[in-house]
């Protein structure tokens, strides 16, 4: 062979060589980035939610309604509202009445609300708006309907929210933190104590099978941290750390600091289930990416063997209980710390879910609130008394009319009907089916008039003598009317 050839080849001997050593770290420093994603999501604390303080607010704004509706006898039960009043100051005067065991879980909540509506400096405001009712009867009934049901949407919300939302979101935090720290039972109570407490020199089986897997941060220091300052891959940070996972007490520890510290570096994602789901499938791809031949394919990191001791060219984490290196040979058991992200996800979801039944449930009761003061400001107008109640219905111009006409042809006319007997002496009385049609239409056109008054507003300003009268101007005709009610 001439020379020239035999020099061309071993330039590009050298060549192949650069760029598969290249190839390589490149890999290596993928795969720390990968778990460097994870591990700062890890890291991210489970935002905690918390129930809503509008719906016990606005629970007990019914029950005030309902309270200061009630009858006077049932509500000095509760007096003021104070501890003196409770159930067992009581309860002697109503434990032989079947209703005794419901009012005894009740009566918390109606002390509560007597509280808000005792004449104090701090209730002065709501008594000034919630004068009670001129109709408490009819306000009390549909009152009472409405703080039952409250009542009910109320601890629906608080016990779903609590197992379906707080339980979640803590469930989650724990199985996140263990994922990240977990050790082997033999290693500690996790991974940084581990670390600070270990004296042993890496060895083969420290990073394969159940010893490793168990948590993130163990699997960054097979993957990166070697037996040796000078056996650490290139590839996890282009160079060497300057401690080991060596016999020395605290060297790990050092040595994962100085690891740790790379992964400052780059995009910090925000923590939800499909952000873990994304970054655990992103290791995932990793693992086995290097296998060869010769090489089982069930690792992250650097081996020219089956084996991660830790020594040079045997850096890496292996997988063999959880990826087959033979396509025949599938395995059934998850990655520990994968499968505890995987339940984390779930049950953020989950909570997440729950979190937006929980804001309808919210609005529901918001909803019987607003029904609830509709209720008792409808109770605030007080019926007037008509004439035909007091005095009894005068005589109408119709039946007037009629009788007073003397001719057949005008009676008809006039709509009223014609009696007589044997064709003579004949007379002129009121057509019951009219006046009967002209009623029904009058009481037609009162509840219209009614539901009229009712749509301006008048209502709303049952204790503002001036609001009351500003509703009539600009009208052609009075539309409200201040009435004293007492």
């Amino acid at each position: 062979m001439k020379p020239i050839i035999q020099l061309l080849l071993l330039l590009l001997h050298l060549l192949v060589n650069k760029a598969q050593g290249a190839t390589k770290a490149a890999e290596a420093a993928i795969e720390l980035k990968a778990l460097c994603r994870l591990k700062k999501l890890l890291e991210t604390p489970v935002v905690k939610s918390s129930p809503d303080p509008k719906v016990a607010k606005n629970v007990l704004e019914i029950l005030s309604l309902n309270m200061s509706a009630g009858p006077e006898d049932w509500k000095a039960n509760f007096g003021d509202g104070s501890d003196k009043h409770s159930w067992a100051s009581i309860k002697g005067k109503y434990s032989s009445e079947s209703y005794s065991t419901d009012w005894q879980k009740r009566w918390t909540d109606w002390l509560k609300a007597a509280a808000a509506i005792a004449p104090t400096a701090t209730n002065k405001a709501w008594l000034a708006e919630h004068p009670k009712p001129a109709q408490p009867q009819i306000a009390a009934a549909q009152l009472k309907h409405l703080a039952n049901e409250a009542k009910k949407m109320q601890a629906d919300y608080e016990s779903q929210y609590k197992t379906e939302v707080t339980d979640k979101e803590e469930y989650a935090a724990a199985k996140l933190k263990a994922a990240l720290t977990g050790v082997h039972s033999d290693k500690g109570a996790d991974f940084n104590a581990f670390a600070s407490n270990n004296a042993a020199k890496r060895a083969n089986g420290d990073c394969d099978g159940a010893k490793a897997s168990q948590g993130v941060l163990y699997d960054m220091a097979c993957l990166c941290i070697g037996a040796a300052p000078t056996t650490e891959t290139d590839g996890c940070i282009g160079a060497d750390l300057s401690k080991a996972w060596s016999a020395n007490k605290g060297d790990l520890a050092a040595a994962m600091t100085e690891l740790k510290s790379h992964c400052a570096q780059g995009f910090r994602a925000t923590l939800t289930a499909e952000t873990l789901t994304a970054a655990v499938a992103a290791v995932e791809n990793l693992i086995g990416g290097r296998g060869t031949t010769t090489v089982v394919g069930d690792k992250l990191g650097k081996s020219n063997t089956a084996d991660c001791t830790g020594a040079a060219d045997k850096v890496c984490v292996r997988y063999e209980e959880y990826y087959s290196s033979t396509a025949n040979a599938p395995k059934q058991q998850k990655v520990p710390w994968m499968a505890a992200i995987e339940e984390a996800s779930t049950a953020l979801t989950a909570a997440e879910k729950a979190k937006t039944q929980a804001v309808a449930t919210a609005a529901s009761i918001a909803n019987l609130k607003t029904t609830a003061e509709a209720v008792y400001a409808a109770a605030q107008i007080k019926q007037e008394v008509t004439a035909s109640e007091s005095q009894g219905a005068p005589q109408s111009k119709h039946t007037i009319d009629c009788t007073n006409i003397k001719t057949n042809s005008t009676c008809k006319e006039k709509g009223c009907k014609w009696e007589e007997k044997d064709g003579k002496d004949g007379k002129c009385v009121v057509n019951e089916s009219k006046v009967t049609q002209q009623t029904n239409k009058a009481a037609r056109a009162g509840e219209a008039a009614k539901e009229e008054a009712a749509s301006t507003g008048c209502a709303r300003h049952f204790n503002d003598k001036n609001a009351c009268k500003k509703m009539n101007k600009r009208k052609k005709k009075p539309v409200c009317a201040w009435k004293k009610r007492w």
